[in-house]
């Protein structure tokens, strides 16, 4: 395995442990509230991003997270696999790919959502009051409110609680990766 994917080779093993628990597919996003305050909501990880290490989730273009990472692009992932003990934190780089970007990504992830999950896109603005019967029928097309977020890993922290503790710290400076092993 060469160095540029390690990190991703052990969170890959840690969702493959756990792929029956389908809470193993959700992870801690937070990024700078429009006040400079933290705010952290969970997820759902989407897959990586084509062969690169960039992970994906997708988010409702009106929740307040895409006016966040709109005005700061930086964000840390937490991802804890509770059964094996083992924690990811990755610093990023968070982008967003509305209806005029990559519609060939929008559409692919939009497929793969059960009903339940895109009809959430055509309720009322998140955070707004809700009635009886407000929705709209779903689209088979991603509706403009779909939207996705690249996570680009800068610096992975990834942490091993186990028989004997394991810290490794992961950094990628232009394209390469480096690890160091530090203390727990």
């Amino acid at each position: 395995m060469n160095e540029q994917t390690n990190w991703r080779s052990r969170l890959e093993t840690a969702l493959k442990a756990t792929r029956r628990d389908a809470h193993s597919r959700y992870f801690q996003l937070a990024t700078a509230g429009l006040d400079g305050s933290p705010q952290c909501r969970t997820v759902v990880f989407r897959g990586f991003s084509g062969d690169n290490d960039h992970l994906l989730a997708i988010t409702d273009a009106r929740s307040q997270k895409v006016a966040e990472i709109k005005r700061d692009h930086r964000g840390q992932v937490h991802w804890y696999f509770a059964r094996s003990r083992k924690q990811f934190r990755l610093q990023a780089s968070l982008r967003l790919c509305d209806p005029s970007g990559d519609q060939t990504l929008r559409t692919a992830l939009w497929a793969k959502l059960s009903d339940a999950a895109r009809a959430q896109f055509f309720w009322p603005d998140p955070g707004a009051p809700l009635a009886n019967g407000d929705s709209l029928p779903v689209t088979a097309d991603p509706p403009a409110s779909f939207w996705v977020i690249e996570i680009e890993p800068r610096q992975v922290d990834y942490l091993w609680l186990g028989k004997t503790h394991q810290r490794i710290i992961s950094e990628r400076v232009e394209s390469t990766w480096t690890e160091r092993f530090v203390n727990p």
